[in-house]
């Protein structure tokens, strides 16, 4: 079992044309690209719903998994490095207009896996992301990389905990969040803690890749087991590698072990008349 997982963490501004994100992301890696065994790419890198005002037009880019140009382009990238892709992918449904905000895996020998599709839609701050995506009903693949427990989550998910704390239950080291973190009122901040949080309660990594130029807010990074932001990408293009340790995991959950502790005393009160 390794010690190490390198993840490379893409940040872009990406558009509403599927090969022209998929050539730019490919560009980004390969110029950028050292050692990482996996690369986690933002929310919408395939196409930005912001970018369309009817979700009809938005059904028009999506694809089916085993027959998509824009994976294609990205398996070519798998193939070159020998190392993981794993990608935001709208899916096409048999539904329309709806598609599916989902997560695929591709490998460097040119597999394309389904891992995970968005449960928590966002439905707010004035945006209705149910008008363009079907809800997904389950839970993300556990992935083993480098024998560490990856688990997938995707933007809003970050704001509901239980998913997150279910993922630790099952014993995930890492989970990987694709992220389209759209600019507002304190907006920059609240992905900053929410990650901070949903890292440390569950002593785990959280890896986010976000969106950045006027719609995003950038800020994608590495979060350590304790909460803390190890590495900032900022507020640019670029992509970065970054490096997680077990003996950091094995350490924070030694110190802190909230996660056995709460699977050992979870139950439910209910507050009786007279009582409390």
């Amino acid at each position: 079992m390794s010690g190490e997982m390198v993840v490379g963490i893409l940040q872009a501004n990406l558009g509403g044309e599927p090969v022209e994100n998929a050539l730019k992301i490919s560009s980004m890696v390969r110029n950028g690209f050292k050692r990482a065994d996996i690369i986690l790419t933002p929310e919408y890198s395939m196409a930005n719903p912001f970018r369309f005002n009817d979700p009809r037009g938005f059904y028009e880019k999506s694809e089916v998994i085993g027959e998509s140009r824009f994976l294609s382009i990205l398996e070519k990238t798998a193939r070159e490095t020998g190392s993981l892709i794993l990608t935001h992918f709208i899916e096409k449904t048999s539904t329309p207009p709806k598609t599916r905000s989902s997560s695929v895996l591709i490998t460097p020998d040119g597999e394309r896996r389904w891992v995970y599709s968005k449960i928590h839609l966002f439905n707010a701050y004035g945006f209705r992301e149910s008008d363009f995506f079907e809800e997904g009903s389950q839970i993300s693949v556990s992935l083993n990389v480098k024998g560490f427990a990856v688990r997938v989550a995707i933007c809003y998910d970050l704001r509901f905990p239980e998913l997150f704390r279910l993922y630790a239950w099952e014993g995930a080291d890492v989970v990987l969040l694709h992220a389209g973190w759209v600019k507002g009122y304190l907006k920059e901040g609240q992905l900053d803690f929410l990650a901070r949080a949903r890292a440390h309660e569950n002593t785990l990594y959280l890896v986010v890749s976000n969106q950045v130029g006027e719609l995003f807010t950038g800020g994608s990074g590495l979060y350590s087991p304790l909460g803390y932001k190890i590495y900032d990408l900022g507020f640019s293009e670029k992509y970065v590698e970054v490096s997680i340790e077990r003996e950091e995991i094995a350490l924070a959950r030694k110190l802190i072990p909230v996660v056995e502790q709460s699977r050992a005393k979870w139950s439910i009160r209910e507050k009786r008349e007279g009582v409390g």
